[in-house]
């Protein structure tokens, strides 16, 4: 767990005119495009291990799936150990106005992200940091940020509403299909989809066969199983509440 940090009310200077003397293990130390870089390298290893037989009968679903869905479940630690990682690097800190320079950082990450490297993946884990209850709950960091970084606010709100599975299901599918996977195939750019979008629209695509196939009422049944793991995945994703609470 993360420790609670309550925010003081001391007075924030503008994050230009602060000398921040960066400690080794502060990731302010490195670019973003390096960042950038380190994650999408990270993920397209990860999703090029995961096999065939990892998906059959959702076994990434089940009590066994370090066993039947070793290379998901590596996906899956690799993506909470950096939401943690990230986390903490925002809390670490005493002075808001620092903490507001780590996320300034991190949503710079996620424009390289999306223009150059062309990965959901690394996004979604950036948003899933800002998401944490830990991170969206300091409401004094985040005026300082959306303060001092408009445009950056901006940047990152459009993320949250193309990318939140919220409320949102159909038009989050629609914008990845129509928007980004065309965009990059048309221009044959590699791209780096989010695991979760991959799976829960391989749970859709399997419920919606047997809606269209199956009449009795042992498939119904299971057409409501799988239904039921759609909504899984889809609530393992973050949401776009905490911008609404800032």
């Amino acid at each position: 767990m993360f420790p609670i940090k309550f925010e003081s009310d001391t007075s924030s200077e503008s994050l230009n005119n602060i000398q921040i003397d960066y400690d080794a293990d502060d990731i302010r130390k490195y670019q973003p495009v390096d960042i950038a870089t380190q994650l999408t390298l990270f993920n397209r290893h990860f999703l090029l291990l995961i096999q065939p037989e990892e998906l059959i009968n959702f076994a990434f679903l089940s009590t066994e799936k370090k066993t039947l869905a070793p290379n998901l479940t590596i996906i899956f630690a690799f993506y909470d150990r950096t939401v943690r990682l990230f986390a903490t690097q925002i809390l670490k800190h005493q002075l808001l106005e620092q903490r507001a320079s780590i996320i300034k950082h991190l949503v710079l990450v996620i424009q390289q992200l999306f223009t150059v490297n062309h990965d959901l993946q690394s996004i979604r884990l950036i948003l899933a940091t800002f998401d944490h209850p830990s991170i969206f709950r300091l409401r004094q960091t985040w005026r300082i940020f959306r303060r001092e970084n408009p445009n950056l606010y901006i940047t990152l709100k459009y993320f949250w509403n193309v990318l939140s599975q919220g409320n949102n299901w159909s038009d989050y599918r629609l914008w990845i299909e129509e928007k980004f996977i065309k965009d990059c195939l048309s221009k044959k750019q590699p791209m780096v989809l989010f695991v979760g979008y991959l799976l829960s629209k391989m749970i859709s695509d399997h419920y919606r066969y047997y809606r269209i196939y199956s009449n009795d009422s042992s498939n119904e049944k299971s057409s409501r199983v799988h239904q039921n793991l759609i909504e899984y995945v889809k609530l393992s994703s973050p949401t776009e509440k905490f911008l609404s609470e800032k």
